[in-house]
């Protein structure tokens, strides 16, 4: 029986939060029923069981992990160690930055990269890298991005962002993001 968009919302929900560490990586959770929505759209284009999927940036995992219930093979790539921790609760993990691991060839990557807000350029890296591994990318990127390659919007949506650094002002913000499948 296939996995229900609500059970893996709510899988995807109970999850440790991301430890959020470090504004300059630009660390923010998302959402269990956002990564949801975006994977089982990823689901219904790429069919991710059975294929090897890469976690860029993983965070608490919350990506790959979805991805993992829906029948992927997963490799989880983070440099916070305190979220490395997470995800080698979830499965094989590549602890380092990306554009300084070696990264596996895989069928699928799927990230949430930092959008270069506090470092200019830092979505860069993971764009390249992605490419470089496997033919399709799957992105989350500010809705307002216009510097990314060419692909096809899959969804847009809104991203709630807590207040979890000490430059936020309000209790609450949020951001659109557009989510995209980039192919090489």
């Amino acid at each position: 029986m296939p996995l229900r968009l609500r059970h893996l919302a709510m899988a995807l929900s109970k999850l440790p939060r991301h430890p959020c560490n470090a504004v300059e990586l630009e660390q923010y959770q998302t959402e269990g029923d956002l990564a949801a929505n975006w994977l089982m759209r990823i689901d219904a284009i790429d069919s991710l069981a059975g294929k090897k999927v890469l976690d860029l940036g993983a965070g608490n995992g919350i990506l790959g992990h979805g991805a993992s219930l829906l029948g992927a093979d997963v490799i989880f790539v983070e440099c916070d160690s305190n979220a490395a921790t997470l995800c080698r609760d979830l499965g094989e993990t590549i602890e380092g930055r990306v554009g300084e691991v070696e990264l596996p060839d895989v069928d699928i990557v799927i990230t949430n990269p930092p959008w270069g807000v506090q470092t200019h350029g830092a979505d860069r890296i993971f764009i390249d890298s992605a490419l470089g591994v496997a033919p399709i990318l799957h992105i989350m990127h500010s809705a307002q991005a216009s510097h990314l390659p060419e692909g096809d919007l899959i969804m847009e949506a809104e991203f709630r962002m807590p207040a979890t650094y000490a430059h936020h002002t309000s209790k609450t913000g949020s951001t659109n993001v557009a989510c995209w499948r980039i192919t090489r």
